[in-house]
């Protein structure tokens, strides 16, 4: 054994015969383990301690950092929309606010002068002109961002699909509505840069096995303060009208087109309306009346070509079956099966792109199914708020 008295390289040199370097290894391991333990040296095993260093400078400058969230912003954009449509040139030369108040002048009184129907009942002339007309206008409205929620439920919904497009379109206007007052109380407080949430780091210390962990956490907040998630919504804007306008400007040519053919009809409503009203008033006598009511009229030439008088109403009905207006319900039936239609055939162009590409399938789906999911969400929230009302409502009446 060594004396401990003894210096360790002279122990180990005055030898008669030279040491092999393993047993100078063996030994130089006996005497140094003693002493680490002794001396509460650490080892090797264990965590070594992780130490945060608070990053108060952004490594990109602001600029640089409002351009690259700029720039994926508009790639994500043109992602998912595809290709910037073609240029179209209008043939028309009314602007939307022309259209939209020659259209309040033409139906926006016609529903006090008709009678009242429920949804199996067939529409009556003014009843489709204005659901068709309305429905236009919404649809450019819904598309330029001006949403008004109840008149678009009440021109713009019929299947279940179209509910849900609603109820998550509401929902994204509040969440912007919500964010842009939150972003104007912050400007006019003075706030910069992006509020990180308070943690009580003691405490997550404590709570956490492994440092790196709380770390790892402290330095993502860190880096989240000190840059920014700000972009140019100019140039987004702009990219989205790129997108947008087109479509717009197709509508509103469809739009004046359809107010052109409907004037005459609406016209000659117009016309039998004020004649009815002198009839009824006495200002107007029975046969005048009926000279100058198309539909009498058509109904004589009838009985006239009938050659007597008790056959017409026979021909008549099957002359008046091919041009029955539908009812509510029956263009909803329509439009559902139109949409049915649309879907398998958007599936299986999907389909098809999915041989080719597999990521931008999943997505797709990933997509429709989180779509699903908000709709779902959203329906069940609204019961809930409503839910209440009809409970006091009912307790009351009791």
């Amino acid at each position: 054994m060594i004396p401990s008295s003894t210096p360790l390289v002279s122990q180990l040199t005055h030898t008669e015969t030279p040491t092999p370097p393993h047993c100078i290894f063996f030994m130089l391991r006996r005497y140094i383990a003693p002493l680490s333990i002794a001396s509460g040296a650490r080892g090797i095993v264990g965590v070594a301690p992780v130490l945060h260093f608070a990053a108060a400078e952004p490594k990109v400058p602001k600029d640089e950092q409002i351009k690259k969230n700029t720039a994926i912003a508009l790639y994500l954009i043109k992602k998912f929309k595809g290709p910037v449509p073609a240029p179209y040139t209008r043939r028309h030369t009314q602007t939307f606010e022309q259209v939209e108040k020659e259209v309040e002048a033409l139906v926006g009184g016609a529903e006090k002068m008709r009678r009242k129907v429920n949804d199996d009942q067939p529409m009556d002339k003014v009843t489709l002109i204005e659901r068709c007309l309305r429905h236009g206008v919404w649809s450019y409205l819904k598309d330029e961002g001006k949403f008004n929620f109840a008149q678009m439920e009440k021109w713009l919904v019929y299947t279940p699909a179209d509910e849900s497009r609603l109820i998550s379109l509401r929902r994204d206007a509040e969440l912007k509505e919500k964010y842009a007052a939150f972003k104007k109380k912050r400007q006019e407080s003075g706030t910069t840069g992006i509020s990180t949430p308070a943690f009580e780091w003691k405490a997550e210390y404590a709570a956490s096995n492994d440092r790196e962990v709380v770390v790892e956490k402290r330095m993502r907040y860190d880096a989240l303060a000190i840059n920014t998630t700000d972009r140019d919504e100019a140039a987004v804007d702009a990219v989205l009208e790129q997108y947008r306008r087109p479509k717009q400007q197709q509508r509103l040519d469809a739009l004046v087109d359809m107010l052109e053919s409907f004037k005459p009809v609406i016209a000659r409503e117009a016309i039998m309306q004020r004649l009815t009203i002198k009839h009824l008033e006495g200002q107007l006598g029975v046969w005048r009346y009926l000279d100058w009511n198309p539909e009498v009229r058509d109904r004589a030439e009838l009985e006239t070509d009938n050659y007597c008088q008790q056959w017409w109403m026979e021909f008549e009905e099957k002359r008046l079956a091919q041009v029955r207006l539908r009812s509510k319900n029956e263009v909803k039936d329509v439009m559902e099966k139109s949409q049915a239609a649309i879907a398998a055939a958007s599936s299986s162009t999907t389909k098809s792109v999915a041989k080719g590409g597999s990521e931008q399938a999943a997505r797709d789906k990933l997509m429709q199914e989180i779509l699903r999911l908000q709709s779902r969400i959203g329906k069940k929230d609204d019961d809930e708020a409503a839910a209440p009302k009809k409970e006091e409502k009912g307790h009351g009446h009791h």
